[in-house]
């Protein structure tokens, strides 16, 4: 199974390849993720991890674009960003853009936004999380992202600003 970390910094998993602009000590690939193509074969990854990665990049499109072109079938994505109200969204003054619960639909042949898709690339989103990256064992934080899952559009626009989360957490699957 061949993974792949972008935007790694010094993070380093056993059978993780790291990519990064920076030579560090987990970059084994030294690459400008806003450079296309990836040194990376087409439809060579099984699963590729994005964490605090993706609010950096020049265009998202494009990188989704170079996720889908690297990616096998039904591939997993691991994306961990900011959530667009939190703190951590706007400190860092390299971040460019900033995440809702609804930012990847974009990225979907199925999405609602009909003819807003963005990018020539499929992807599905098969589960995120708001706050807590794993999964939890606690009734309420699981019954809170029960229902944040079926109000996405209501948590963003008002139920965020009572119940404010630093970080989500998606899971998308490749389509090809």
């Amino acid at each position: 199974m061949k993974v792949l970390n972008l935007g790694c910094g010094s993070q380093r998993y056993p059978n993780v390849t790291g990519i990064d602009i920076i030579k560090s000590a987990g970059a084994d690939i030294v690459h400008d993720l806003d450079k296309t193509p990836w040194p990376i074969a087409s439809s060579s990854v099984d699963a590729t991890l994005a964490f605090h990665i993706l609010e950096h990049v020049a265009d998202l499109p494009h990188v989704m674009e170079e996720i889908h072109r690297i990616s096998k079938p039904e591939a997993r994505l691991i994306v961990e960003v900011p959530y667009f109200r939190s703190v951590l969204a706007y400190q860092d003054p390299t971040h460019r853009r900033f995440f809702t619960t609804r930012t990847f639909d974009y990225f979907s042949q199925k999405t609602k936004f009909g003819s807003y898709k963005y990018a020539n690339a499929d992807f599905e989103v098969s589960d995120f999380w708001l706050g807590w990256p794993t999964r939890s064992r606690n009734p309420v934080k699981q019954m809170a992202k029960n229902f944040f899952r079926k109000h996405q559009d209501a948590y963003d626009t008002c139920l965020s600003r009572l119940f404010g989360v630093d970080i989500v957490v998606f899971e998308l699957v490749v389509k090809k």
